[in-house]
């Protein structure tokens, strides 16, 4: 065989070892359109905490430090932006709800009620990104930069730069987030400051199929910037899409 010939081949062969992964798999979609959670509007699941370390959690967010407190909870979540939180402390039941900008916490028997208006603020406001999926109402107020393909324990995922829009007038924190295209659950959070520094890690683990097309993280796993696991929470008895009137997001 001819030199130029056999030099041909070779080049042509690694050429396609490049562009074809060995497993035959084409690589993940670039377009964020294509990993949004289209078929959940609401849903309701018993959330437990499995693990807490309040000191490592309060670098992260001291109101979730409550939370983790009440160990076992009723959680209702409707789009848009919309939580209510039910469960006991030291005996005593409560109820947090977000509703838009407006914060209601309630422990009546421990004296206990606070309102706060978050306003604007985009990085309060509370959505299916804190479960690990991303919703359309997400992206009406933030930009999402595809930077690549990355795994998350062996599953491939489509790796996202979020950040707010009009950014440069407010806002200027971001989050990168992997996501698997198959379940369109995000596998991995990772919070970025103003400054850009590491704030918190979130891990979603074990989806599982909830309805046809709409899957659910069993664990989530919060790490803050020291490297530090700061609490473990899961999630059971999911039920989605039950229609939950906007009254239960009223106090």
């Amino acid at each position: 065989m001819p030199r130029v010939e056999l030099r041909s081949l070779v080049v042509g062969a690694i050429t396609a070892i490049l562009m074809f992964p060995a497993n035959g798999a084409s690589a993940v979609d670039t377009n964020i359109q294509s990993y949004i959670c289209q078929k959940l509007d609401d849903f309701q699941a018993n959330m437990t905490v499995v693990k807490v370390d309040e000191r490592e959690l309060g670098k992260i967010s001291r109101d979730a430090v409550l939370l983790y407190r009440l160990k076992e909870v009723v959680m209702k979540y409707k789009e848009p932006n919309m939580v209510r939180i039910e469960g006991g402390l030291e005996g005593a039941k409560g109820v947090f709800i977000i509703n838009g900008s407006q914060q209601t916490v309630s422990f009546p028997k421990m004296g206990i009620r606070s309102r706060r208006d978050f306003g604007d603020a985009p990085g309060k406001r509370k959505t299916l990104m804190d479960v690990g999926l991303v919703s359309e109402y997400y992206l009406t107020y933030n930009d999402a930069k595809f930077l690549r393909e990355g795994s998350v324990e062996g599953t491939p995922c489509g790796v996202f730069d979020f950040t707010f829009k009009n950014h440069d007038a407010g806002d200027h924190s971001h989050q990168v987030i992997f996501i698997d295209p198959k379940t369109k659950v995000v596998r991995r959070r990772e919070a970025y400051s103003l400054e850009g520094k590491l704030q918190a890690v979130y891990l979603f683990n074990d989806p599982k199929e909830i309805k046809p097309g709409v899957w659910f993280p069993s664990t989530i796993e919060a790490t803050n910037a020291d490297r530090k696991l700061a609490g473990v929470t899961a999630y059971r008895n999911v039920r989605v899409n039950m229609g939950i009137p906007d009254s239960v997001f009223k106090l």
